[in-house]
């Protein structure tokens, strides 16, 4: 029964975080340019500013969480108090009052920030749980899995409701015009915001009774300047850089894609709302196949040349289609054949970004263990704190990414899917798949820095049942 609620919660983590981000990726920007008509670059800059301020409380958050003494243990307080913030945050995201250019980009920005923070409450925490739950290799890889199968599985739900209810075009409206519906952005708020925060609440109070078997917090610093020494002690090592870097570079590609899907797809590959709504339909499959095929990919073998070979798998299915069209080497735009085509690849496309974010989890919780015996410290917080950043990442560098893309093609602001020029189009795709690939390439080179493998984990969970001084391994 334990493991059933240690999965369930982990599911219902995945599925919050799910809803947050695919909502900001998929529609934000459409939402904030087209709809109320904020510039996108404006809208781009102020996902990029709020990742300023996650740079900073992602590693406050983990470090505050790795050494909170209260009854409730050190993670479980944050997550409590993550609930109602997040829900109230996101919905507010989606109807903001009538305001000018400036006034509606100081409340994107304020509210962004303010929904990331509380977003951080929860992962942060969440997340540093898994390497005392379990020290398994493998074990740490199926858990995760059920995180983010659940993420993106609801989050293309949602999307899917998106375009089928809420977005729909009405009868006599032209094709096209109900993702301009601003009535449905804010109805698909609200609803998101209710889920978000009971799947919040299930996943916080599902993991209490792992509150007994978690490690005593280390010592408090001394100082300020001693607790950011530890940090950087912490985090001074070449597996952490290479998995850092790997992972901006992963989440930013996959950011860039989901923040121009509503353009790219009418614009780019010409087809009709329904033919979208039917791609990501397809989807839906991505994350149970992901699923299924992890733990048999996993099964016995090493993480990191999983992780290179995924990598390589999403520059190829990502970027490939784009060059591809633009050669004239794929059928016409907005054909059945086209649309089969791009089903698949869309399908094979977040299937790979699924398993892509499962193993990186799984590699980052090997490296607690590792640090742990570098510093004589537990900080499982601190070092989770680069997942919660670079998931992040995804929708605020590539909202960004694809708000400087648009701007740079002077893609029109106030049309319908029909009225855009042809070689508006073509530039837009010309400069989507290069900084795609560019993403995917940058990535795969940090990875050659990640050193940890199945039997240095091993042999360092033995120093560790051996050695008595690790602060927080008592």
């Amino acid at each position: 029964m334990g493991s059933f609620v240690t999965k369930l919660s982990f599911s219902a983590s995945g599925t919050a975080a799910g809803l947050i981000s695919n909502g900001i990726s998929f529609f934000l920007l459409l939402y904030y340019s087209q709809v109320l008509g904020l510039d996108p670059a404006l809208a781009g800059l102020a996902l990029l500013i709020s990742l300023a301020f996650d740079a900073i409380s992602d590693p406050l958050v983990g470090h505050w969480s790795d050494r909170l003494q209260h009854r409730l243990g050190r993670r479980h307080p944050f997550l409590l108090l993550s609930i109602l913030p997040a829900g109230v945050c996101y919905f507010l995201l989606w109807d903001p009052p009538e305001l000018g250019q400036l006034g509606l980009f100081v409340y994107l920005l304020t509210v962004t920030v303010l929904l990331r923070f509380a977003l951080t409450l929860h992962t942060v925490p969440f997340n540093a749980l898994l390497p005392e739950i379990t020290t398994d290799y493998e074990e740490r890889t199926r858990l995760m899995n059920y995180s983010y199968s659940s993420s993106w599985f609801f989050g293309t739900a949602m999307a899917v409701l998106m375009y089928a209810y809420w977005l729909a075009d009405a009868p006599g409206e032209a094709p096209g015009s109900g993702i301009l519906r601003r009535s449905g952005f804010i109805e698909a708020g609200l609803v998101a915001a209710l889920v978000t925060g009971v799947c919040l609440a299930v996943a916080a109070l599902g993991t209490r009774r792992v509150i007994p078997m978690l490690a005593a917090p280390p010592p408090r610093p001394e100082s300020l300047a001693t607790m950011f020494r530890q940090g950087a002690a912490t985090l001074n090592d070449s597996s952490f850089f290479a998995m850092l870097g790997s992972g901006l570079m992963s989440a930013a590609a996959a950011g860039t894609s989901t923040a121009l899907w509503a353009y790219m797809q009418p614009y780019f590959w010409g087809f009709s709302s329904d033919q979208t709504s039917l791609i990501l339909a397809a989807q839906l499959l991505s994350s149970v196949l992901a699923f299924l095929l992890l733990p048999v990919l996993a099964s016995g073998r090493e993480k990191k040349p999983i992780l290179v070979g995924l990598s390589l798998g999403s520059l190829v299915v990502g970027s490939g289609p784009v060059f591809l069209k633009l050669l004239g080497a794929l059928p016409a735009a907005g054909s059945a054949a086209l649309f089969s085509i791009m089903a698949v690849v869309g399908v094979l496309q977040v299937m790979l970004i699924v398993m892509t974010g499962v193993v990186s989890a799984s590699m980052i919780a090997d490296m607690v263990e590792s640090r742990a015996l570098a510093t004589g410290r537990r900080e499982e917080g601190l070092l989770f704190a680069v997942l919660s950043f670079t998931a992040k990442v995804a929708s605020g560098a590539g909202v960004w990414a694809g708000g400087v893309m648009l701007s740079l093609v002077n893609f029109p602001t106030d049309t319908l899917s029909t009225a855009v020029p042809e070689e508006t189009v073509r530039q837009l795709g010309w400069v989507y798949g290069p900084v795609l690939a560019g993403f995917y390439l940058i990535g795969i080179l940090c990875l050659s820095y990640y050193r940890l493998d199945r039997a240095s984990h091993e042999d360092n969970l033995r120093r560790l049942r051996f050695d008595g001084s690790i602060e927080g391994n008592s």
